[in-house]
């Protein structure tokens, strides 16, 4: 989904603002041992929880070469894949180049909160903590009958969690490694933004990547909390932040390097975009048929010819967002859930009273404060494409609207998916 041709030579120096990195035996030598901390954590845990069910994981190679479809809702195998992405990343930080950066230092601490979580589940661990669950934990059962499959009949939640964790670390280790080559202050070059524009993009996408990592703060504290939401849920927060780095790099990064980390992003870019437009019509048509219009509308504005196009694809976007939110939220169920006056602005609910009544499900402060942050970052870097319809000529790649569309179709479908399960 994007350009990966370099264009500098081969002994051009790098631009000013680039770290080069020298190898070494354990950490880099000018990388600070923080930016590391959470991948080299990570590792560990993989390795240990890899090794510890190396038969189980041999035996799931073998059957799903067979019979594909007894894990089809579940990838047990994730842990390889992450191991295998999380040990690249970290040789491509000891040879390559990186920038530094608030957001970078954030999306590091995820990584350290997903490695005590991987801990925190282990056999004994995660059986205790499922036991003190309020729920019954039968959302996690369909994974857990997979599983039985493969490891007999004793119920070994901590594969299913653990497998579902490394699904989560695949995204936000890509999230990091796209980071890390993001120059801060040059967020926003590939469409000229000015510097205005500029520190309010920068501003939103930190509050995003905060609530990130206090959400995963949260859980490494309290694990139960991750348990208790259904897998989809949970993972959703790591999707999100995925898209969301998506964007800004489509408008920051003129070239990407041909690596083996660049394809798995490309490819996760993909699975995420096309997964999430067939879940999106489904949801859509189970709370209201006539909201797929203005996604069509949306999606085809995409394929026109018309100079009208990006005022159409934004304006559709919007739309459709202010229509499921309100849905999802309608004012006479605001006032029967609440009278507090925080939750009202001149007498109507306001966004963030809406949100709070979609997530009283969850019940988890920080959960719902990374959906606010999410939805403010969404629908601000939607604004820029708005802001570039008053040019002569936008100059908006299709890259860069493909992006920006699976952004907005993944937030809608997680608040659909957060309603669904209430």
């Amino acid at each position: 989904m994007s350009d990966k041709t370099d264009s500098r030579k081969p002994d051009e120096k790098p631009k000013s603002g680039i770290r080069s990195i020298k190898p070494s035996t354990y950490l880099p030598t000018t990388i600070p041992p923080d930016t590391l901390k959470g991948l080299l954590a990570v590792s560990e845990s993989l390795k240990y929880y890899t090794e510890q069910n190396s038969k189980i994981f041999e035996e799931v190679i073998r059957t799903s070469a067979i019979r594909p479809a007894v894990f089809e809702n579940i990838n047990l195998v994730a842990s390889l894949e992450a191991s295998k992405i999380v040990n690249t990343q970290i040789r491509l930080l000891e040879l390559d180049k990186v920038f530094q950066s608030p957001a970078l230092e954030l999306a590091n601490a995820v990584n350290q909160s997903i490695g005590q979580l991987f801990e925190a589940t282990d056999l004994m661990r995660g059986s205790e903590l499922l036991k003190q669950l309020e729920i019954h934990p039968k959302i996690w059962e369909e994974q857990l009958q997979a599983i039985m499959k493969i490891a007999g009949e004793m119920p070994r939640y901590d594969l299913v969690v653990q497998s579902h964790l490394a699904e989560i670390l695949k995204l936000s280790v890509l999230s990091q490694t796209s980071i890390s080559r993001l120059a801060w202050e040059s967020l926003g070059d590939v469409l000229n933004v000015q510097a205005p524009v500029r520190s309010v993009l920068q501003n939103t996408f930190l509050d995003f990547t905060q609530s990130y990592s206090k959400l995963f703060k949260s859980w490494e504290n309290q694990p139960s909390f991750i348990l208790s939401l259904p897998p989809i849920v949970s993972k959703f927060p790591a999707i999100e932040y995925f898209n969301g780095v998506a964007v800004v790099d489509s408008i920051t990064s003129k070239y990407h390097e041909d690596t083996e980390l660049q394809e798995e992003k490309l490819h996760t870019e993909k699975e995420i975009g096309d997964e999430t437009e067939g879940k999106l019509e489904t949801l859509l048509v189970k709370m209201n048929p006539e909201l797929i219009i203005p996604l069509r509308g949306a999606r085809q504005s995409l394929d026109s010819a018309n100079p009208d196009r990006i005022r159409h694809f934004s304006a559709s976007l919007r739309e459709l967002f202010t229509h499921v939110l309100n849905t999802l939220a309608p004012d006479d169920k605001i006032r029967a859930w609440s009278t507090a006056s925080e939750h009202y602005d001149k007498g109507k609910p306001t966004r963030r009273a809406r949100l709070l009544y979609i997530c009283r499900g969850v019940n988890q402060d920080q959960f719902s404060n990374f959906i606010e942050k999410d939805i403010d970052a969404g629908l601000e870097f939607l604004q820029l494409f708005q802001r570039g319809t008053h040019e002569v000529v936008p100059n908006y790649t299709d890259v860069q609207l493909r992006v920006m569309l699976t952004r907005m179709e993944s937030l809608l479908r997680f608040l659909l998916e957060i309603w669904s399960a209430n």
